[in-house]
């Protein structure tokens, strides 16, 4: 400050802590990355989910995408509730066979410890289960009434995710004489994104499906 003359008389200094303000523009920048992972994953799994999907009809073709999209959609609305930390592997196989279960007919038995999965583990698995699931409602033990579906899993001492889907009282089973388009899926989806193997028993009593995933656990719940 100046008087007429020109000769300082004085200054002011004002001081403002922007530590917030800085700190919400980094969040916002975080966020913003962390939506375009997100997107960008979500549109290679889609992409994906159209490449696997075949049909003999147009029909056929539309149902099964139509099928996997909703698998899909089930698993982010389960990592929503949790702001995408994970999914519990036991939550995820419910609301994939919840339209098969009912408090009057057991037709689902599921059982194995707490697991937390990680997002992209959780979206690929949706899609396994489903397609497992849509397979035994077309030729296996949820194509009848008596028939019902067991999954069980346990992690073993090296880390490994063992994964049992098991099919009683179903009609009887034989190896295919050719792979379904629906099992073709199924493969892929467990060698290519998974990095898994999996091991198919046609019994007489239902078909017994055994996956081994090496790298699919986040951390015990």
């Amino acid at each position: 400050m100046k008087d007429g003359a020109d000769r300082v008389l004085g200054a002011s200094k004002i001081a403002r802590d922007i530590t917030e303000q800085k700190r919400a523009q980094e969040q916002v920048q975080l966020l913003s990355r962390e939506v375009d992972h997100r997107a960008k994953n979500l549109l290679t799994i889609v992409s994906a989910t159209v490449h696997l999907s075949q049909g003999r009809t147009s029909h056929e073709l539309k149902a099964a995408i139509q099928g996997r999209i909703q698998a899909l959609s089930n698993a982010h609305t389960l990592l929503a509730e949790t702001r995408w930390v994970g999914v519990h592997l036991g939550s995820l196989v419910r609301e994939e066979l919840r339209p098969y279960h009912s408090d009057q007919t057991l037709r689902t038995n599921i059982s194995g410890p707490d697991l937390l999965l990680g997002p992209s583990q959780a979206q690929s698995l949706a899609m396994l289960f489903h397609e497992l699931a849509t397979n035994a409602v077309k030729y296996g033990a949820l194509s009848v009434p008596a028939g019902c579906v067991q999954v069980d899993w346990a992690q073993e001492d090296d880390g490994r995710l063992l994964l049992r889907w098991t099919e009683i009282g179903g009609p009887p089973t034989e190896p295919p004489r050719r792979q379904g388009s629906g099992m073709r899926a199924l493969d892929k989806l467990i060698h290519q994104q998974l990095k898994g193997e999996m091991r198919l028993d046609w019994r007489a009593e239902g078909l017994a499906c055994e996956i081994v995933l090496f790298d699919a656990v986040q951390e015990p719940a």
